[in-house]
């Protein structure tokens, strides 16, 4: 899953479904100067197994979001602004971490895909291409 997410350059994060397994599996890697969001952060490539996140608080956001698993199309999602996750690393490692933005969007939409869940479930309005989607200023989006 590491080199398949690697690989992609398009892509910040992937779930073991994705790929054909059914394992509780997301892997996470983006630098923040690949990413179109507002509130985007470096986050360093992270195996996290058997996920489990809650929302902290009520605050959401609604930004644009595509899927390798739909590709050319792009739609906006509202999304947990800050989350509590709870995982494990690849070493068996037990993490409880708070995280928010666009770490935290990542983390809803790679665990809805542990879920049968795609981004276009979630959609209530705004479907674009990801042609168009270039001609967006992603940064302002939510402002």
């Amino acid at each position: 899953m590491k080199a398949t997410l690697l690989f992609n350059n398009t892509a910040y994060g992937l779930a073991a479904p994705q790929v054909g397994y059914d394992l509780r599996i997301i892997v996470l890697n983006a630098k923040k100067e690949d990413v179109s969001y507002n509130d985007a952060q470096d986050i360093p490539l992270t195996i996290m197994i058997n996920p489990k996140w809650k929302n902290i608080g009520d605050c959401m956001d609604e930004q644009y979001e595509a899927c390798a698993s739909v590709p050319q199309i792009a739609g906006k999602v509202r999304r947990y602004k800050n989350i509590e996750i709870e995982y494990y690393d690849e070493n068996a490692k037990y993490i409880k971490r708070q995280v928010n933005g666009f770490f935290a969007r990542l983390i809803q939409h790679e665990c809805d895909h542990l879920d049968g869940i795609i981004f276009l479930n979630r959609v209530e309005k705004d479907f674009a291409t990801k042609e168009m989607i270039k001609k967006y200023n992603l940064k302002k989006s939510s402002e």
